[in-house]
């Protein structure tokens, strides 16, 4: 199959907008926002331009300028890769800005407080004492 070497990237792209999509429901709902039809619509939107502009990228790597990048990176698809790492990376930031706006936090915050809390956990585990009992 033509695009199987970038399924794996699609994949992760489809996903990105599916769980920007449950945290930006959870924020309008937290936010007391209404959820329209019409928003949840733009999701299929999105999703048929960032797979289109990845496959037509894809095309554009593997027929175009593929020969000449591998050359110089030694990187099979990286403009497909490029583009893929740009897209999601979009949607890590939504992502991060709805969550930041019902916790006032955002995702680094909260992974480096859920570290401290494993790091305790593991602390205490290590300071536990079975003969004590």
């Amino acid at each position: 199959m033509l695009f199987a070497p970038i399924s794996g990237i699609l994949m992760t792209i489809a996903i990105c907008i599916t769980a920007d999509t449950i945290i930006g429901i959870w924020k309008a709902r937290k936010l007391k926002q209404p959820i329209t039809s019409r928003k949840l619509s733009q999701i299929i939107s999105k999703l048929l331009l960032y797979e289109g502009a990845l496959l037509l990228f894809y095309l554009i790597d593997v027929y175009m300028l593929g020969d000449i990048l591998i050359q110089f990176f030694s990187i099979p698809y990286l403009l497909t890769k490029v583009v893929g790492l740009i897209l999601v990376s979009v949607e890590i930031f939504s992502i991060d800005e709805n969550y930041r706006a019902v916790k006032q936090y955002g995702l680094w915050h909260a992974f480096k407080r859920l570290v401290g809390r494993a790091k305790e956990i593991k602390d205490e585990i290590e300071e536990f004492d079975l003969n004590k009992f």
